[in-house]
């Protein structure tokens, strides 16, 4: 089936239990995973969802799991990450445990399997047609993302004008991940109001480096280094001096906040006195608890030295990602206080 069909089917209340979205949208392949984990939230409360690695073992992990009942719930929501790993070979391995789970499958068990890349000859594909649902997914025209635009705004609570949503596709482009991104910059950028305007959409920055930089940056607020040290490889346009920037920024906003924090100052007083939108502290001050007001001023300072490499060219234009990944790793060790060693 196609995208649009697998939507329609999904407002029907249809409730497949399993679904492999292949294609070369990697965009509309990650909005329709979403959308099955929100769908599945909604209707089965209580639920557990379970992420699983695109491998072979993996796919026998997920499914030695979903005929698993959970000690916690009674439904649950499997999903393997880059399924194309596993079912995409010209092994046929991977679709005889398809068979044999689906010989005596868990009825309280939903598999989704994002298999971005995956073509429509692939065995897994024929044979998830069979079993449940195999849904092609490739980019969107951009008369259809039009409406799809205007229900995501909505359901965020959010009015855009006919000229605001065309504005926001043209700028943007198609990828629905990257809207998706846009619209949740664009509902926070307006907040408290609920209606953006035409002005306020043409200066919202283009998703694409900004939006995959600040989920990095807060990656490093939460000191989830491992998960940071991943995504930096992922930045579209790489380390650069924009992104030394960035962080300094970040670890700047943190340190304000955490000596805020330390004269005592409710978040209320810390967004009136550093002129910080009170929505963004809230996301800030969990951040800024993550480290002591002596490991942000040493962070600063590490950012001043490696900034200044670059204006110096001692780095080059294009920062040493060793350089940043040893900054990184160095920010995302907890120092033992003296004594309790």
């Amino acid at each position: 089936m196609y995208y649009d069909d697998f939507i329609t089917r999904l407002k029907k209340n249809e409730e497949p239990r399993m679904v492999l979205l292949f294609g070369d949208s990697e965009g509309v392949i990650s909005e329709g995973c979403q959308i099955l984990r929100d769908n599945f939230r909604k209707n089965k409360k209580g639920g557990t969802v379970q992420i699983f690695e695109g491998s072979e073992g993996g796919l026998m992990e997920m499914l030695s799991a979903a005929q698993t009942a959970s000690l916690f719930a009674s439904s649950q929501l499997l999903i393997l990450k880059h399924a194309e790993k596993a079912l995409g070979g010209r092994s046929e391995e991977p679709v005889r445990l398809l068979k044999e789970y689906q010989s005596n499958p868990n009825p309280d068990s939903c598999l989704v399997f994002p298999a971005p890349g995956m073509k429509k000859t692939a065995k897994a594909v024929t044979a998830m047609e069979r079993m449940g649902w195999a849904v092609q997914c490739s980019d969107i025209p951009e008369w259809k993302i039009m409406n799809w635009v205007r229900e995501q705004a909505q359901a965020k609570g959010l009015t855009l004008k006919e000229e605001g949503v065309q504005l926001l596709v043209q700028k943007t482009g198609t990828d629905m991940a990257y809207l998706q991104r846009a619209l949740e910059q664009l509902s926070v950028y307006v907040h408290p109001r609920k209606t953006a305007t035409l002005e306020e959409v043409r200066e919202l920055p283009i998703p694409g480096f900004e939006s995959e930089i600040f989920p990095f940056l807060d990656a490093v607020g939460m000191r989830q280094t491992e998960r940071a040290l991943g995504m930096i490889a992922k930045l579209q346009d790489g380390v650069d001096a924009g992104t030394v920037i960035l962080l300094y920024g970040r670890v700047r906003e943190l340190l304000l906040i955490s000596l805020g924090r330390s004269r005592g100052w409710s978040q209320t007083e810390v967004a009136e006195k550093l002129g910080l939108h009170p929505f963004r502290l809230k996301s800030l001050w969990d951040q800024s608890s993550q480290f002591s007001v002596g490991e942000l001023k040493e962070a600063l300072l590490d950012l001043i030295h490696l900034q200044a490499g670059v204006v110096t060219g001692r780095l080059g234009k294009n920062v040493s990602p060793i350089s940043f990944e040893t900054l990184i790793l160095k920010s995302g060790r907890k120092k033992v206080p003296a004594g309790s060693r």
